[in-house]
């Protein structure tokens, strides 16, 4: 490598550091040692984005961004590809989503609403947008504490659920899409205006 890059040994060393300390390479000493791409792990990169929200290099707001990007097509495609059972699976969240509610247990509801959209992404049978829902929603997951929204909130959020699963199952992809981006819209209004929802 010192040859190919025409560069010295330190230079090379501390590349293979910094790819080692990105999850990228697996550095490993002894006769059998070298170094060694790593198989991917989604949940490295999920772990970055969580540590740049941390850091407030991306907020709330940005994210609610991004998945009026992706969630909106992400449902279409879902209605147009989603089995019976995935169906049944979202249709058993919102039945717990409703009963956290009548319970007292907003949070509860809470994350139930953010497993429903990794529900829809897993639908879609893109593992791309599969991968970009779920590391959204981990952040949302990792903060949900600190993001605090009042119980109409989740019911409005589960009125969009309800709407949008019922497009799903009736396989109307414009429907259910325009329902998502809709929902998603009016949480990213709400966040403009200081206050948060999901």
């Amino acid at each position: 490598m010192m040859e190919q890059f025409e560069t010295s040994r330190v230079t090379v060393r501390e590349a293979l550091k910094n790819l080692e300390n990105s999850g990228i390479l697996d550095i490993r000493r002894g006769t059998q040692g070298g170094a060694f791409v790593r198989d991917p792990d989604v949940k490295f990169i999920s772990g970055f984005l969580q540590d740049l929200f941390s850091m407030g290099n991306i907020t709330v707001f940005d994210l609610t961004e991004a998945r009026m990007a992706v969630e909106p097509f992400s449902v279409k495609i879902a209605t147009e590809r989603i089995k019976e059972d995935s169906l049944e699976q979202i249709k058993q969240n919102i039945r717990e989503t409703r009963e956290c509610l009548k319970s007292h247990h907003a949070t509860d509801a809470r994350l139930l609403t953010l497993e429903y959209h990794r529900l829809i992404a897993q639908a879609s049978g893109n593992p791309v947008i599969f991968f970009m829902v779920d590391s959204i929603m981990d952040i949302m997951e990792n903060n949900v504490s600190t993001i605090g929204i009042p119980a109409e909130s989740i019911e409005k959020t589960l009125y969009y659920h309800e709407g949008i699963y019922d497009a799903v199952m009736k396989r109307d992809p414009h429907r259910a899409q325009a329902l998502m981006l809709k929902h998603i819209q009016e949480i990213h209004a709400a966040l403009d205006l200081g206050t948060n929802g999901q």
